[in-house]
Formats: structure tokens, sequence, C-alpha cells
């Protein structure tokens, strides 16, 4: 696990604790995608939110991330995480809320782009063949093929219990551009996933171009299960809670 130096950003990540940490899933996904993070964080003293998408439009997820946060105590930033097509939507979340974005082999849209456009221009993974449906309507991911599209890495039951989880997904919010791109103004980490068979790595590497920070895991598109402890170390960090170098464990190495 490799954390590159930080891109030059016009505002730096508050020293103080965040709210807590707001959890917004991808495409075909539930909120429920997020039950082992939610759980551990919760268990180490972090507050969670998790966001429940499937609103219709990019502008009506935004918002549902956005009643989430509410959901947080108190009035400080919060650490909004999105995985995948949730990227698009921790985007377009109002700067002055956020402590720190991180995108997990997710979308990092800037202004005017599309979450769909920019797979089209990446390089083609499994994700087109495994659409059943309508690209543009509704769609569902053949079973046959959503276990090694997402979920690679994980044992026999665990990769059936997570599929068995995901939902229609109306596309059309997939085609709507970003119209603000709150990574400009705070401090972001990119996690590369490696072992991507839905979000190409090439396309993930550009998009770490533009974050303040990245990693990379050696990691299926469903990291936040695959590599739920580093999901859960980089959150709980984030937050404000003491780091591996506060508490006397070796942490990510900066190069």
């Amino acid at each position: 696990m490799t954390l590159t130096p930080p891109r030059p950003s016009s505002t730096a990540t508050s020293a103080r604790a965040s709210r807590g940490v707001l959890l917004v899933h991808g495409a075909w996904h539930t909120g429920h995608a997020w039950d082992g993070v939610a759980a551990e964080l919760r268990a180490r003293g972090v507050a969670v939110a998790v966001a429940e998408l499937h609103r219709g439009s990019l502008a009506a997820d935004i918002a549902a991330a956005e009643a989430a946060l509410d959901q947080l105590p108190g009035d400080a930033t919060a650490v909004a995480c999105g995985h995948s097509y949730g990227g698009a939507v921790v985007t377009g979340l109002p700067p002055h809320r956020i402590d720190h974005l991180v995108y997990l082999a997710a979308m990092m849209p800037d202004h005017g782009e599309t979450a769909l456009g920019l797979l089209a221009g990446a390089p083609p993974t499994d994700l087109a063949t495994s659409m059943i449906g309508d690209p543009a309507g509704t769609t569902t991911i053949d079973p046959e093929a959503a276990g090694r599209l997402f979920h690679a890495q994980l044992g026999e039951a665990e990769r059936a219990r997570h599929t068995a989880a995901l939902v229609p997904q109306l596309m059309a919010p997939g085609h709507h551009p970003t119209t603000g791109a709150a990574w400009h103004l705070r401090p972001s980490t990119y996690v590369i996933c490696t072992e991507d068979r839905t979000m190409h790595p090439d396309l993930q590497r550009h998009f770490a171009t533009r974050a303040t920070h990245t990693l990379v895991w050696p990691s299926d598109h469903g990291a936040f299960a695959s590599h739920e402890a580093e999901t859960v170390d980089l959150l709980h960090r984030l937050a404000g809670r003491p780091t591996p170098e506060e508490t006397g464990n070796e942490g990510p190495t900066a190069v």
C-alpha cells in the first residue's frame, strides 16, 4: 500500500476530528454493501451515515447523500467516501460540508463530465458484457457474472451474499453531467484497485492524478468487502482518530 505525496490543495485537512463518515454506494448496490465497514467504524467510535441512492438522477442522488450527512452529529465537516458511481455523488456534495473525500475505485468526474462518458472513453472491462437490459433505461447484472465482476477475491459464500443484494439500476444518472466538483476545494484520497474488472485501473490512475493522495491496493472492484480492514483503517484515520504513527503501529509508506 503506497501513499503518494499530496497534491497542492487550496484547503488543508482540518486538524480536529470530523463529525463522522458518510458512505455512498455504487451502481446496482444499496447501502447494505457498507454493512461490514459501517459496523466496524461504529465499533471504533466513529459516527457513520449511509446514503441510499437510486433516486432517478445524479442531482437527486447527491441530495440523498447530503440528507444522509444530516444524520451525523454536530456541525463539523465529514469524511465522504464513494464507491464506483458513488464517487460522482460525493463529488457533487457542497464542499463546505466535507472534510475529506475518499474515492474507492470510484468515479471522480470534473465539471461537465458524466460517469458513463468516462467509462466509454476508458479501456473496456467485463462490465459491458455483464449488463442485461437497456443501457438507456434500466439494467441488471448477469447473476453468473456478478461475482467475478465485483467480488472475485471473496470466498464463495461471501461473494454470493453480496451479489444477492444487487438491485436493478436506472442508467439516467450516469448520463447526467457533473455540475460541481468538490475535490477542487477539499482534500481527497483516491484508492486504485489494481485487480478491478469493472472500472479499468487505467481510468482509476487518471482519476488519481486529480486527488491529493493516492493509495494502491491489489483489490477487486468491491474493495469495501475484499479489503474491508484497509477501508476501515483509512476512514478511521481520516475521521481524526489516532493514526498508526500516533499509536506506534506501522502505517502507509510515503514515497
